[in-house]
């Protein structure tokens, strides 16, 4: 497609471009820009007899031109849902997508009469790591903290960051709470593990506050007051 000149006004064709294909017809190829960047072509097959006037290819040009437009609109607005719905440091659900996804929770855990758990997790002496090291550094540790949250939980459940150094994860159709420990138990050992960042050798702790569905609250609000309670009060005896 890189011999193959486009513009909005019109299009302009190689001589080869048109050129019939071991007996099967012509081959158009009509490249879709987006502004000055191609992205893509269209392909188009017509039998061998076929004659394109001035007239077609400037519409084939206008047709490419429309076509490039809807595509990359269609990419922007989906990059534009996503940086509304997910963080940008870690690339996790942030606080909207998380309302979105509780509240879905809750709703399937009333209708089958199951259980929903919330755990709140908050970094201990994350600021520390700024401080010391600098914020890239602080960046870089949030993004291997999230990869380690991920890996510790089911792919149906949810994994998302608040801010900061704030992360919560739902965890969906449990049997009870010594399934809520479980997990935070096993994101105490993955946390702890040693993480080498900026040259320095850092061992991540974690205060965990954890509230279940119906118990602790039949909404959002109830459990994450009640999950943050637990999780400060654990950081305090820390």
């Amino acid at each position: 497609c890189q011999d193959v000149i486009a513009s909005r006004r019109g299009l302009q064709l190689p001589a080869d471009a048109l050129a019939p294909r071991a007996g099967d017809g012509f081959w158009l190829v009509v490249p879709l820009i987006d502004q000055t960047d191609p992205i893509g072509a269209l392909l188009l097959k017509a039998p061998a007899e076929t004659q394109y006037s001035d007239k077609d290819r400037e519409l084939l040009g206008f047709v490419s031109a429309q076509v490039a437009t809807a595509i990359e609109r269609s990419r922007l607005k989906a990059e534009l849902l996503r940086a509304a719905r997910y963080d940008e440091l870690t690339g996790l659900p942030n606080r909207r997508l998380f309302h979105d996804r509780i509240d879905t929770a809750l709703a399937r855990s009333r209708r089958k009469h199951g259980r929903v758990a919330l755990l709140y997790i908050d970094i201990d002496d994350f600021k520390a790591v700024n401080d010391r090291l600098g914020h890239d550094a602080g960046d870089l540790l949030l993004q291997e903290i999230a990869r380690r949250l991920e890996r510790c939980v089911r792919k149906a459940d949810t994994v998302a960051r608040l801010g900061g150094d704030e992360f919560v994860v739902i965890l969906e159709d449990i049997h009870g709470p010594d399934d809520a420990t479980a997990v935070a138990d096993k994101i105490h050992h993955s946390l702890q593990q040693p993480t080498a960042i900026a040259g320095h050798v850092l061992n991540t702790q974690a205060s965990i506050g954890i509230a279940l569905h119906p118990g602790d609250g039949d909404d959002a609000d109830s459990l994450i007051r009640h999950a943050d309670q637990r999780m400060y009060r654990r950081k305090a005896r820390n």
